[in-house]
């Protein structure tokens, strides 16, 4: 999450943080399978941080995980983002729970809520 970001983050928690159970931050996918990487290969579990990708944050609640993209002025990138992160997440999940993709924003163009809306992913505007 960028620095930038963060106020957006905050106003959320505020409002909404009570319905999870727990959050997680920075959570990887993608990248290169951390199983297959020799522990005599000295850099290889810095070369697995450094290829996977990272989710802002994961919200579990009892029985769902939402998948968190947070941006306080979201492009096209962010769609991409959050795409990617539920893709990639479903090919292997961490909490064995249905994962819902949600975008937190401060502004949102209507084109990006189309493509969102197209693409299965939620938002939220605050």
């Amino acid at each position: 999450m960028l620095e930038e970001d963060y106020p957006v983050w905050e106003r959320f928690l505020d409002q909404f943080g009570h319905m999870f159970e727990r959050f997680y931050y920075d959570v990887r996918v993608g990248g290169p399978d951390p199983k297959t990487i020799s522990p005599e290969l000295k850099w290889g579990m810095m070369y697995y941080r450094l290829q996977a990708k990272r989710i802002d944050a994961i919200g579990e609640k009892k029985n769902e995980i939402w998948i968190i993209e947070v941006a306080s002025r979201p492009g096209l990138r962010a769609v991409g983002q959050i795409t990617s992160y539920v893709t990639l997440w479903a090919l292997d999940p961490k909490i064995p729970k249905p994962a819902k993709a949600w975008l937190i924003c401060e502004r949102l163009d209507p084109d990006l809520a189309w493509a969102l809306r197209a693409g299965g992913i939620s938002y939220l505007v605050l």
